[in-house]
């Protein structure tokens, strides 16, 4: 009989420890998950910025050839209707283009931690 009541005892213990060790498996599961996503949302941002600095470097540059030719041209107002109609070609088509990734950036950012989209 005192076995027995040793195997209950040590069945009960048993019991205890698998429920503090799931409690502290959910915590750290939950934890990982906000990591993760803080991971995600901070990797992005930097992206973003590295692309916002790459758009300035580039316009600048493009913004000095613009000017170099403009200096060494001969039909200057042929030039510049030319370059305002580009410019109204492309500043657009940039913006839309700029607007439509981030959409999607955001709604990533709107999925639960094992990927799937929140319901």
């Amino acid at each position: 009989m005192g076995v027995m009541r040793d195997n209950m005892r040590n069945m009960a213990e048993r019991d205890v420890q698998l429920q503090d060790l799931e409690g502290k498996s959910n915590t750290l599961h939950v934890a990982s998950g906000t990591f993760s996503a803080h991971a995600t949302r901070l990797r992005k941002e930097q992206e973003w910025q590295r692309c916002k600095t790459r758009l300035a470097i580039i316009s600048v540059v493009l913004f000095l050839i613009w000017i170099l030719i403009f200096i060494f041209i001969g039909e200057r107002m042929t030039f510049l209707i030319i370059s305002a109609v580009l410019l109204a070609i492309i500043l657009p088509l940039t913006w839309c283009g700029i607007r439509h990734w981030r959409q999607q950036e955001d709604q990533e950012s709107f999925r639960d931690v094992d990927g799937y989209p929140l319901d």
